[in-house]
C-alpha cells in the first residue's frame, strides 16, 4: 500500500526517517515533500477496536502538525474502500480528518496481499472469540 501511494502521488517514503522533535513514528514519511502516511490494510468494515486504531492514527497525524506546524500533508491510506468509509462518512472521526485536512486514500491490496491480510483477519477473529 505504501508503495503504491508513494508511487501515485510521486512521493519518496524515506525508511527510518524520523520527525524532528517527535517520538511519534507514522508508516511512511517524505521529508521532502512534507508529507506523512498512516496506513491500515483491513479488508471490509471496521468494528470494534479498529475504530479506535483509525482515530489513534488520526491523532498522531494531527499531533504531527501540530508540533511541526502548517504545511505537512496529512494522509490515511486504506486497503479498501469499506474500511476507508469509516472516514468518509458521517461519523465524527470522519469530520475530523476533514478538519484536521487528512486525506483519505484507498491503495486497493493484490491479490496475494488480500489474501494474507484475509487469513490474518480470520486468525485474528478465532483468537477474540474465546
Amino acid at each position: 500500500m505504501l508503495k503504491a501511494i508513494e508511487e501515485k502521488l510521486g512521493l519518496r517514503f524515506v525508511e527510518g526517517a524520523k520527525l524532528p522533535g517527535i517520538e511519534v513514528r507514522p508508516d511512511g514519511i517524505d521529508p521532502e515533500k512534507q508529507v506523512v502516511v498512516e496506513a491500515y490494510a483491513h479488508i471490509g468494515k471496521l468494528k470494534g477496536a479498529q475504530n479506535h486504531k483509525v482515530k489513534a492514527d488520526l491523532l498522531k497525524l494531527a499531533y504531527i502538525e501540530k508540533k511541526l506546524g502548517v504545511g505537512w500533508r496529512k494522509i490515511m491510506c486504506f486497503g479498501s474502500s469499506e474500511a476507508a468509509a469509516f472516514l468518509q462518512g458521517k461519523s465524527w472521526a470522519a469530520e475530523a480528518a476533514r478538519v484536521f485536512s487528512i486525506e483519505v486514500h484507498v491503495e486497493p491490496l493484490s491479490s496475494e496481499q488480500s489474501q494474507s491480510v484475509k487469513a490474518a483477519q480470520k486468525r485474528q477473529r478465532m483468537v477474540n472469540e474465546a
